[in-house]
């Protein structure tokens, strides 16, 4: 085995509060997708966690990543678990779905997408070696991102993100093997794009993120107004409602483009994330025994068929998620007056969109059928858990297809 690899990969990476996911294309056509938790944890002392190349594979790999990281553009220097690593070590997490801070300044966003790309590296070599190299030379062709439209529409704040991705030579030692591997990453300053989260999604429901320029036909559209991507594209004005962990994207767009002198539309600072994070702050109050469950764990346990699980749901999480619900209609209401009640769709997704339960959606489909009253039905399209994650990510690839597609 070389002790020195050198690697031409492409990424396209949708940085959520909650989980950050991650494609991966390698020179060869290899690619894989992977989801991991938006957090880390350092480690106060000099122990790691061991891993032998017997035992090793992706999932190990993925759920033990241990690293430390060298980048001009990062405040920290600390060995740090990050993802699954971070929530099983029971060491003090960080994440910044509670700060309400954005995604343009935690180090985290930096951090987790650097991460993955270099588990990915060594994953891709290990798959094809079967060995361990010294150093892996990434040079990242395509590097792929989205911000919330709020932070997008700022052009400084896109500004700020895209030289802290490209500037200088960013170093992952991963930390897991008996020798660290060494991982340099450098990313390409005319191949680096930010687009806008919402709108990203609506690009990944029109186009096969798998087969572009084909549109997607696939079993997103069973329950769906449309047959198939071509169809939706037709549809006239959509009005999409993208409810992420720590915000919610609200867009109009016609088919691809947002309406003319609408920009992007808005964010609202709110998401099931900062949803859940209030209420295990209350949590902590009613119960300091408890100790702070961080947002993940108690979503984790409000889900969970028992009494905790239900008076969780009920008494602590339900309350702040009607607050959200509440937010999001009255910017719908808004947003319906600013296009003349013109709008044909209502899309709702995100992460964040599965824990509406049926009677949400109920009350949520008569406030919407008021601001129309003209129709006999206002659409609205829930996508389906299974796809609600995904979509900004099946956007960005559209967009790396495209790209790709051109440089051919």
């Amino acid at each position: 085995m070389k002790k020195t690899v050198n690697l031409v990969m492409a990424v396209a990476n949708d940085s959520g509060n909650g989980y950050s996911k991650t494609y991966f294309q390698f020179e060869n056509g290899i690619n894989s997708t992977t989801i991991t938790p938006s957090i880390y944890a350092a480690i106060p002392s000099k122990e790691s966690i061991p891993a032998e190349l017997d035992n090793t594979n992706w999932g190990e790999l993925d759920n033990n990543m241990d690293v430390v990281i060298k980048s001009s553009t990062l405040k920290t220097t600390s060995e740090l678990l990050v993802g699954t690593a971070a929530i099983n070590s029971g060491n003090t997490v960080t994440y910044n779905v509670e700060s309400n801070i954005g995604k343009v300044d935690p180090d985290i966003t930096l951090i987790i997408p650097l991460v993955k790309a270099a588990y990915a590296a060594l994953n891709h070599i290990l798959a094809q070696e079967k060995s361990i190299p010294n150093t892996i030379n990434v040079n990242l062709a395509y590097y792929l991102t989205c911000l919330p439209i709020s932070e997008y529409s700022n052009k400084k704040k896109r500004e700020i993100l895209h030289k802290k991705l490209t500037k200088g030579k960013h170093t992952v030692l991963i930390k897991n093997f008996s020798h660290d591997v060494k991982v340099n990453i450098s990313l390409n300053t005319d191949n680096t794009y930010i687009y806008p989260e919402g709108i990203t999604a609506q690009i990944g429901l029109i186009y096969s993120a798998d087969n572009f320029p084909s549109f997607r036909n696939d079993d997103i559209y069973t329950n769906s107004p449309y047959k198939d991507g071509q169809d939706y594209y037709k549809a006239g004005n959509t009005l999409l409602i993208d409810i992420g962990d720590g915000t919610t994207d609200i867009s109009i767009i016609n088919a691809t483009h947002p309406l003319k002198g609408m920009g992007v539309n808005m964010s609202l600072n709110q998401g099931v994330g900062t949803a859940a994070a209030t209420a295990s702050d209350q949590l902590q109050i009613d119960y300091p025994q408890l100790g702070h469950y961080p947002r993940s764990i108690l979503l984790e346990h409000a889900a969970r068929n028992n009494k905790e699980g239900q008076v969780l749901r009920e008494n602590y999480l339900k309350p702040q998620l009607d607050l959200l619900i509440k937010s999001i209609e009255t910017e719908v209401e808004k947003e319906f007056r600013k296009a003349n009640n013109d709008i044909s769709t209502v899309v709702v997704l995100g992460g964040g969109a599965n824990l509406l339960t049926e009677k949400d959606k109920k009350a949520f489909q008569s406030i919407v059928d008021t601001l129309n009253p003209l129709a006999d039905h206002q659409q609205i399209w829930w996508i389906d858990s299974r796809y609600n994650q995904l979509l900004n990510l099946d956007g960005l690839r559209v967009f790396l297809a495209r790209k790709i597609g051109k440089n051919r």
